[in-house]
């Protein structure tokens, strides 16, 4: 950035900016640009699909591009009120939806791309309860005093212990550089470290890195990372050839996952010609046709726009509704309040909060250490005089029926 301000140029460009940075990271580089823009006087155009954050500070207008098209070219004000993000595939800021949900008129709020400048009256959900998902308290796998570092100097993870159920839905959420993504390279055997572990009651701690991918399953943020076929089916397949299978067997397994994952009637199709969402899916798939039970995804929906993480977050709710746990590292706390029902934070490689994701979200404490923000649900409850955990919960109830219903039309 420093390199490009040297040339003194009339227009700056920041093309996602905010990409793979965790909430307050973020908040923090577009209080940067804002400077900067100031400061310089240029003319500052930003590229994101996580417009709440970009709204932190004030932008002048707003362009919506869809295929190539401009479709909106307007102030956020008059791009907030309409239906233009819904029909588009941008995620409105959060606030917004929850004044949806309790049936206020946006169009009489005034200035709608500052919260703290909306005319609210107080707010009353005592009450409010998230729909409890049964879940049998089975433990699947359990971590116990796992110690790691890279150098032996300073340590990654400290003093871990943990233990993941059966049929689960996680959320591991933290700073970057907080040892999320070291921890679940360990899970899966990439890094070796000195502690316990068990699967099913049984230790595993000696696994090859063949055995546990029979386990536990990792997906990369990006699948193009992971596949190495040039066709469906033969990615698919991979893992059991590598392991030896006869190919009758590998044939019906691998088509019996890609029915599964909605990709059989495209087996036979090039990956190259597959959607990012369809390619997500051959990399789960892949997994799936091994027999993980967990599957752990490093921001399964970062960069992608709504539709795609919609796509993609349903066809997961599926998969948790077959049993699977679903452990997800992720920046997006919509992501944790609206798909997860467990959220574990880390900051500086130890567990801080383990709780559900309305409780650490409404934490201030919790958030400052562990480098998050707070919400603009919880921003909205304070200038309403609600309590956080109560919004934070309604808006959950609301989204979580709404995805029910998504599912429920699938075909």
């Amino acid at each position: 950035m420093a390199g490009v301000l040297v040339d003194e140029s009339p227009i700056l460009l920041f093309d996602e900016p905010l990409a793979n940075l965790d909430p307050r990271t973020g908040l923090a580089t577009i209080d940067l640009i804002d400077r900067i823009h100031k400061s310089t006087q240029a003319t500052t155009i930003i590229i994101e699909h996580r417009l709440e954050d970009v709204l932190h500070r004030h932008v002048d207008k707003i362009v919506l591009i869809n295929d190539g098209i401009i479709l909106f070219d307007g102030t956020p004000d008059q791009l907030l009120v309409s239906n233009s993000l819904e029909q588009n595939g941008i995620r409105e800021p959060l606030y917004l939806t929850c004044l949806r949900n309790l049936g206020f008129d946006l169009r009489a709020l005034g200035q709608l791309d500052q919260l703290e400048t909306l005319d609210l009256p107080p707010i009353s959900l005592t009450g409010t309860k998230v729909e409890k998902v049964q879940i049998p308290k089975k433990p699947l796998l359990t971590i116990q005093n796992l110690n790691f570092s890279y150098d032996k100097k300073r340590p990654i993870l400290d003093n871990i212990n943990l233990t993941l159920n059966k049929g689960e839905r996680v959320a591991i959420v933290g700073q970057n550089g907080a040892g999320k993504s070291t921890l679940a390279k360990i899970m899966c055997q990439f890094l070796e470290g000195n502690f316990a572990m068990t699967y099913g009651g049984k230790d595993i701690s000696r696994d090859s890195i063949k055995e546990r991918a029979d386990r536990i399953g990792y997906v990369l943020q990006n699948p193009n990372q992971m596949i190495s076929k040039s066709a469906v089916f033969d990615e698919v397949a991979e893992g059991l050839r590598l392991r030896n299978f006869a190919e009758e067997e590998i044939r019906k397994k691998v088509n019996e996952t890609l029915e599964t994952c909605g990709l059989y009637p495209y087996r036979n199709w090039p990956i190259s010609a597959l959607s990012f969402g369809q390619k997500k899916r051959v990399t789960i798939a892949s997994i799936l046709v091994l027999g993980a039970e967990i599957i752990i995804l490093d921001e399964p929906t970062a960069g992608q726009d709504k539709k795609n993480y919609t796509e993609i977050m349903n066809f997961l709710d599926q998969l948790h509704q077959k049993g699977h746990t679903i452990v997800m590292i992720t920046h997006d706390m919509q992501l944790m309040m609206e798909y997860t029902d467990r959220a574990i934070v880390l900051s500086h490689g130890q567990i801080i909060a383990d709780d559900k994701p309305e409780n650490i979200l409404s934490d201030e404490a919790i958030l400052n250490k562990a480098y998050l923000k707070k919400t603009s649900l919880f921003q909205l409850a304070e200038k309403t005089a609600c309590n956080p955990i109560d919004m934070t919960r309604y808006y959950i109830t609301k989204e979580r029926g709404r995805h029910v219903s998504e599912i429920d039309r699938l075909p």
